[in-house]
This record gives structure tokens, C-alpha cells and sequence, in this order.
């Protein structure tokens, strides 16, 4: 059964309360906050700003004096170590400024018009899918093309405040070639499409209140659960990472803060989910959310949201669950480089009509998630550990769904779950359908594929970094992942009577591979602008997991990718 975890993944909220600038270059990819945007919320209120702006701006001046200015910028980012995580190849902008911005009089209200091209083309060797030796591989290609709109009235009318986004995708997705085998979820099927983003406004009262009702992205923590499509690669993250989509939402949210020195930010709210990986064709989701930060809007904080959602396929059966999802963050400077520790967990429970069981009529819903990432900045070298947690289900026919999936733009590792794991359960909606299996076929398999979520998984992910020079890094680690439960089919083991078997019909084993990725990035900023190419490529050695009928060991996995993203 395709995870109920992410059922919840567009509720989650920050992403539409207001955030401050330095928090939004540090976290955003495609796009982050410009340099100038204005802080609506911060730290500082809108009058304390304006009061500011007004002690030293003279009568009607052409731009935000520079108290104003940096009051509207918040905080600078702090200076990188060692060389610049890009290079300056012409003009003096240092970062990535829409070349379609106009500021608009002397209290940082502005208009942009950022615009993103993004292209991927990779390939992965074939591998086996099933006891028959059915394979799977091949190329496919990914392209993107990103336009969006951004007013802020900044604080020329404080205390009051307005901000307004519009963005659309006129293309995004991934185009491969048709798999040639029965099943559904293959890598590269969804095809590509036409997606809107973003198209929302959010009016504030000081810190007071925002009001925020139109259709947006959504993503809290470390995206785990809720992504909204638009984290990709930054300089020190040694991401594997490429997203595409997001989770889309239409909303209505009421929020307040940053109050108290410790910056504390609550949001209430109601979603009719647009998109997002749970969400099949026929499908309709709405869902009600509350999340409390502190924080908000600093290099150190916590939070944690609760969602309720409900979601009914085209038959009307129905699930409901509820998410609880927690997580925090922080820094630490030490001799000569930074600290960094970020964290979230999310439990899920609740109920469902759909599953692979007709004998069960409701399954009760119970999974668990976890991610945590430590990072060690020295400048020129660096080092990030990351850490995976999903919950598995090795029955899909029992009374329970116990498996957790990780939402599919949270990347881990180029080849496991992205390939692998995600083709083999494609598979598997056309095996476990063999009417020969049971008089009464088995429904709603179509939930089945993975689709790139890692799921079923004790990973880690220990990666290293060289920055030699300004914008280019290298970076590689080796990925161990184990299964929770052992890895089965569903096909095979009902086969066996019961017994777990592997997607390749062999016993099914604990270790599920280990995988060598190794990357290079380079990123330069002409003009304002901001180039990024890229290359990366791994080899997965199968384990246990992953057995044949005779025992056999599945063999070795190659796969590779080349990026371009340019925003302008």
C-alpha cells in the first residue's frame, strides 16, 4: 500500500507564514529570497522599521537609505570559509538577483520577476524486476522551466503589509521512454505537465496577524514529509538532489508572530490539496492544520505541526489520518568552522478503506519517519552525515499499514530508492494482480510503487566535501541502507504461502545495498544571474534483500546524471 504518511504532505505550514530573508537564502534553491526582499514579519516590527527609515531618510529619496535598507534585509548572511560558494564571473552582484527588479520608493516595497531554466538528463543500467528476469533501465530526461511574479509592499505602508506570489511551471516532470513491462509508477511514467505553483497574497498587521489564502507550495522541516519541490543542491550540502514538483495546496491560514524573544510563530489553517505524491488520479484530499515555532526565522529553532487530513479515491473509500511532525535545528561555531545539527521525526496514525486486502474492509494506519543531519563547515573541506529512519511493511494484506514513505524530492542517494526499489514495486502492480494468486483479485494496487520514496530503510550516509575553488565542489560518501522489515513482494511471498520473499523470488534478507555516489558541482553568478552545472554518478551493490530464486546475488547498478539550472 503506497504510504499514508505523506498523505499529510502539503499541510505543513511555515512555508506561507512570513519568513525572514537570511532564513529564505539559507534554505530556498529555485528561487530563494532575493538580497533585497523585505522582512515582513521579523524580528523588527513594521513601525520600529518604518520609524527607522523615517529618522534617516531625506524627502523623497530615489532609494531605501541604508539603515532602512539593511532593516528591510534583516541580518547578512555570515561570510563563507575559505573560498565562495560562487564565482564572481562578471559584475558586483555576489548572489543570484532577478534580472526583473524594480524597486518601488524608499520602504523597500519592490516587484520581481524571477525566471528559472533546468534541464537533467541521466541514465541507469538495467537490472532485474521480478522471478522472470524482466529488466529495467535506460535513459530519460527532466526539463523545467520556472516563471514567477513577487510584489512586496515592504514597509511603506506600515503597519500594514502585503505581499503577493505567482509562479507556474510551463513545463516540468520526467520524460522516459515507455518501461516495455506491465506495472505502474515506473521511474520517468509521470510524463511531463504543466503545474501551477504559486498564486496567493498575505496581507499583515505588524507581527499581529497574516493572512494568507490562495494557491501556494508547501514545506516544513527538512522536507521529509512536506516538500515543496523547490530544495534542491546548495553549496556544503553535498545533496544528491534534484527536485522537481512539490506539494500544492490551496489555502487559508491565519498566523501570528514572531513574538517574545523567543521568536515565537503560531499558524492555524485549512488546505484543499492541489498535488503531492499521495495524490492518485480520481483522487480528492482536504485537510486542517495548526504549528507552533520558535524561532521563527533564526539559524536556531524547533517546531512541531499537526495535520488532519482526509482523502477519498474515486469510489469514495476514504483515509484519515493524523500527523504529527516535529522538528529543530541549530548551529555551533567552533574553531575555524560551523556546527551545523537538523532533525524531524513524524508519526502517523489513523485509519483507511484502501489496501491491497479485501478482507480487511479498514486498515488501521500506523508509521513512523525520521531524518537527522549533522554538518561540519571548514571553508575548503566539509563533511555531512546524514541519518534515515521509515518505518516498513512486510504484510500489505494484514490489518495494518505500518509503511512510512519519505516524501520523493527528499533525496537519498541517486540509485536505492530512486531506482531500484521504486521500478521493482512498479512491478509489482501487475504481478500481484495474477488472478492465479486468488479467486478475489487484490485492490487498489496502483498505491503500491514507491515512485522514488525511500521507504522500509535504517540508512546512513556519511559524505565529504572539497571546495579546491570559488563555485566548484566535489563531494562522494558511501550509502548503507538496511530494511526495518525484511524486503518483500507481495507476488513472491504469497507464492512461498506466506513465507517473505524479495521482488527477485529469493529469500527476503535485512541489507538492502550499498551505494557509491560521487558528485561535482560548479556555480557562478554573471550579472546577477546564477549558473549551476552539475554531474553525479553511483554504483549500488544489491544485498540480501535482493535475492534471485536460485540465491543468486543481484548484480551491480550504474547510473549517472548531468544538471543544468540557470536563474535569471
Amino acid at each position: 500500500m503506497r504510504r499514508h504518511s505523506i498523505l499529510v504532505s502539503s499541510a505543513l505550514l511555515l512555508a506561507s507564514a512570513a519568513a525572514s530573508p537570511r532564513d529564505a537564502r539559507a534554505d530556498d534553491a529555485a528561487p530563494p529570497a532575493t538580497p533585497s526582499e523585505p522582512q515582513a514579519p521579523a524580528d523588527v516590527t513594521a513601525a520600529q522599521a518604518q520609524a527607522a527609515a523615517d529618522a534617516v531618510a531625506p524627502a523623497e529619496p530615489l532609494a531605501p537609505p541604508a539603515a532602512a535598507r539593511d532593516l528591510c534585509l534583516g541580518e547578512p548572511a555570515p561570510r563563507a570559509l575559505g573560498p565562495a560558494p560562487a564565482a564572481r564571473l562578471a559584475g558586483e552582484a555576489e548572489s543570484y538577483k532577478p534580472f526583473a527588479h524594480l524597486a518601488l520608493g524608499s520602504r523597500c516595497m519592490e516587484l520581481s520577476l524571477p525566471v528559472s531554466l533546468a534541464g537533467r538528463l541521466e541514465s541507469v543500467s538495467r537490472f532485474p524486476l521480478d522471478r522472470y528476469g524482466t529488466t529495467f533501465g535506460g535513459p530519460s530526461a527532466s526539463p523545467e522551466v520556472r516563471l514567477g511574479a513577487r510584489f512586496s509592499s515592504g514597509m511603506q505602508w506600515a503597519p500594514f503589509a502585503l505581499l503577493g506570489e505567482a509562479e507556474v511551471d510551463l513545463v516540468t516532470g520526467v520524460d522516459a521512454r515507455a518501461a516495455g513491462v506491465d506495472g505502474q509508477g515506473y521511474p520517468g511514467s509521470e510524463g511531463l505537465e504543466t503545474q501551477l505553483r504559486k498564486l496567493h497574497a498575505r496581507a499583515s498587521l505588524a507581527n499581529l496577524l497574516h493572512l494568507d489564502v490562495g494557491a501556494q507550495t508547501s514545506h516544513f522541516g527538512m522536507g521529509l514529509i512536506s516538500n515543496d519541490g523547490a530544495h534542491g543542491w546548495q553549496p556544503g550540502s553535498t545533496s544528491f538532489t534534484d527536485p522537481r514538483g512539490g506539494d500544492r495546496v490551496l489555502r487559508a491560514q491565519l498566523s501570528t508572530g514572531p513574538h517574545t524573544p523567543l521568536a515565537l510563530a503560531l499558524s492555524l489553517g485549512a488546505d484543499k490539496v492541489l498535488g503531492d505524491d499521495t495524490l492518485l488520479a480520481g483522487d480528492s484530499a482536504r485537510q486542517f492544520f495548526g504549528a507552533l515555532v520558535a524561532g521563527h526565522g533564526k539559524p536556531s529553532s524547533a517546531g512541531v505541526s499537526v495535520v488532519r487530513r482526509h482523502q477519498e479515491n474515486a469510489d469514495g473509500r476514504a483515509t484519515d489520518v493524523t500527523l504529527i511532525d516535529a522538528t529543530a535545528k541549530g548551529t555551533l561555531e567552533i574553531s575555524g568552522a560551523v556546527l551545523g545539527l537538523e532533525t524531524e521525526w513524524a508519526l502517523v496514525k489513523g485509519t483507511t478503506d484502501l489496501g491491497a486486502s479485501v478482507e480487511h474492509v479498514q486498515h488501521d494506519v500506523l508509521e513512523l519517519g525520521g531524518a537527522a543531519r549533522a554538518s561540519l563547515d571548514a571553508g575548503m573541506l566539509g563533511a555531512v552525515l546524514d541519518f534515515l529512519y521509515a518505518s516498513g511493511d512486510q504484510n500489505p494484506y494484514d490489518h495494518a499499514q505500518n509503511a512510512f514513505h519519505a516524501d520523493p524530492n527528499y533525496a537519498f542517494g541517486l540509485l536505492l530508492f530512486r531506482q531500484v526499489m521504486a521500478a521493482q514495486s512498479a512491478r509489482t502492480t501487475a504481478t500481484a494482480a495474477d488472478p492465479q494468486l486468488s479467486a478475489t483479485p487484490a485492490q487498489d494496487l496502483e498505491r503500491v510503487p514507491t515512485r522514488g520514496s525511500a521507504t522500509n530503510t535504517v540508512a546512513i550516509f556519511p559524505k565529504v566535501r572539497f571546495r579546491p575553488l570559488a563555485g566548484l565542489e566535489v563531494y562522494a560518501g558511501p550509502l548503507f541502507a538496511f530494511a526495518n522489515v525484511p524486503n518483500t513482494d507481495p507476488f513472491n511471498t504469497q507464492l512461498a504461502g506466506g513465507s517473505p520473499r524479495s521482488p527477485l523470488g529469493g529469500d527476503a534478507g535485512r541489507y538492502l545495498a550499498t551505494e557509491l555516489d560521487l558528485g561535482v558541482r560548479y556555480r557562478a553568478i554573471v550579472f546577477g544571474s546564477e549558473v549551476t552545472l552539475g554531474a553525479e554518478g553511483g554504483v549500488l551493490s544489491p544485498g540480501s534483500a535482493f535475492r534471485a530464486l536460485d540465491d543468486s546475488k543481484m548484480g551491480a547498478v550504474y547510473g549517472g546524471r548531468g544538471t543544468l539550472r540557470y536563474r535569471f
